[in-house]
């Protein structure tokens, strides 16, 4: 018998999107990237339409994890992140017509969090803080088990605090001092390479657990200011538990780090309360994916 809980998931991020299928044991198949396009919303659907015929005859709907502010309720991008030319489009209406299933569309990093908050490391909790470390900071905050969307959609939108007293969205925001490119520049800066774009965050790692004691320092910066945030959104909000997504979140070193300099800081900082409990995801790069069928099956399959 088919699964009628079968899904197609689509991860919408800056250079790739990723996809695969999801049945109603959660197991994740099938998975491929293809280049994000850039050219208009007509390639845009082009894209994900083909995904879709790829699979009709396996699947019963359409999981959409994408960028920027979502109001996922009525599956429209209200901004797009990097892809500009979605801003206040109704992608789930305009998919859905193309295709004639089921389709649903949710901000990337409350995917991450619901996959989490379900079935991941926030299975456990009440309220939680969840943190993607990817080009910018992605974020949600679960409250009493469930992601909290916020009055326009935008709660957890970590990307944009500001650092200091400019409001340029740009190495003055939490996106410009914790974001992927800024390791890669500490790292460039500290090896005496000119070009941080000609290394990766599998060069950074590869240096770091070789002990090269320059890439320790930088890795040291900039977890620094990871941990530093972290404290002040636990007096904010106070949550039973964070987690740590994004592709570098697999590598533990990012969590140790993170962990010494909290630890660093708590010598300093009389809190009242708990220190923060810090984590990595469960899902890893999986949590868009699973997270966007998670909201999917409440909408369409529960």
């Amino acid at each position: 018998m088919a699964d009628l809980k079968k899904c197609l998931c689509i991860d919408v991020g800056g250079t790739a999107i990723k996809y695969g299928l999801i049945d109603s044991e959660v197991n994740l198949t099938d998975k491929g990237e293809v280049p994000t396009p850039y050219d208009g919303v007509e390639a845009y659907l082009d894209v994900l339409e083909r995904l879709y015929r790829g699979v009709a005859d396996k699947v019963q709907g359409i999981a959409m994890s994408v960028p920027g502010v979502i109001d996922s309720e009525n599956g429209i991008c209200v901004s797009g992140g990097n892809l500009r030319f979605i801003e206040n489009f109704d992608l789930a209406g305009e998919l859905g017509r193309r295709v004639k299933v089921p389709v649903t569309v949710m901000n990337d990093a409350k995917s991450a969090a619901m996959a989490e908050a379900r079935w991941g490391a926030l299975a456990d909790c009440r309220d939680g803080v969840v943190i993607v470390l990817g080009t910018g900071i992605g974020g949600a905050l679960i409250k009493d088990g469930r992601v909290h969307f916020g009055k326009n959609f935008a709660a957890g939108e970590f990307s944009f605090i500001t650092m200091g007293e400019s409001m340029d969205c740009g190495d003055n925001t939490w996106a410009g001092q914790a974001g992927n490119p800024r390791l890669r520049r500490l790292v460039a800066g500290a090896k005496g390479i000119e070009d941080p774009e000609s290394i990766t965050g599998f060069d950074v790692f590869r240096w770091a657990g070789e002990g090269d004691p320059l890439v320790l320092m930088a890795l040291e910066q900039f977890t620094r200011g990871i941990a530093h945030m972290i404290i002040n959104l636990q007096v904010i909000y106070d949550p039973d538990r964070f987690v740590i997504g994004g592709g570098i979140s697999r590598q533990p070193l990012l969590l140790e780090y993170i962990q010494k300099n909290l630890d660093y800081f708590y010598c300093q900082f009389k809190w009242p309360g708990e220190k923060a409990d810090v984590t990595t995801c469960k899902y890893f790069n999986d949590a868009n994916l699973i997270g966007a069928y998670s909201y999917f099956l409440s909408r369409f399959g529960e």
